[in-house]
């Protein structure tokens, strides 16, 4: 379902505060979002053709997409994290690159081989249940030739996160879906893969062989 945000200026200067504090809050304890979602598409090279972003979250790296210039569609199973991600892109005056859709990436409303490039950033470590399935249909919706960017905390930002949820009475989740878990999906499928680390993130860039398909 395609989902149309509706956003106001005051909605939008309070989003940003608190979006702003929890940047800096982060940044303090070593962990750099804007920096990070930057070395992952200096990684990723330039992303030709339509783009798939899973996971929208809180939208760090959709705002890095759509202030780079491209226009996609971005897609969370969360409406809220949607309208979050709306707020974020509203402030920055790029919420007209993306196209919001409510939908979960075990089950993806697009055709076979119809998507160039699909990014996924922080939301593996979520996925309790059912990451073959995500990464079947990631592998299904996927291009001859097309580009995987796919990226999540290593052990020193998933500490850094959960050291912040705890700071704040919460619980961070990890359901410990690890980087060579996917990179081992990936690579038995035949996938030319490579692999980054910056201070706080794994990175996996992988290319689908047009001959695979």
């Amino acid at each position: 379902m395609q989902y149309f945000p509706k956003v106001n200026e005051k909605e939008i200067e309070e989003n940003h505060r608190h979006f702003s504090e929890r940047i800096s809050l982060y940044k303090e304890r070593g962990l750099d979002f804007i920096k990070n979602r930057e070395f992952i598409l200096a990684k990723a090279g330039v992303l030709d053709g339509n783009i798939l972003e899973i996971g929208a979250g809180s939208g760090y790296t959709t705002l890095a997409l759509a202030k780079a210039g491209y226009k996609f569609i971005s897609i969370d199973i969360d409406k809220e994290a949607l309208k979050t991600t709306a707020l974020n892109l509203a402030y920055e005056k790029v919420l007209s690159n993306v196209e919001f859709y409510v939908m979960d990436g075990m089950s993806l409303d697009f055709k076979n081989s119809s998507i160039k490039n699909v990014i996924i950033v922080n939301l593996f470590h979520h996925i309790k249940s059912g990451i073959n399935k995500i990464l079947s249909e990631i592998g299904r919706v996927l291009c001859a030739n097309g580009k995987l960017v796919l990226a999540d905390f290593n052990d020193k930002g998933m500490k850094i996160v959960e050291g912040v949820h705890k700071q704040e009475g919460r619980v961070h989740e990890n359901a410990g879906v690890s980087e060579d878990y996917v990179h081992s999906y990936f690579h038995s499928l035949g996938y030319e893969i490579k692999r980054y680390q910056d201070m706080c993130h794994w990175i996996i860039i992988t290319k689908m062989d047009k001959r695979l398909k």
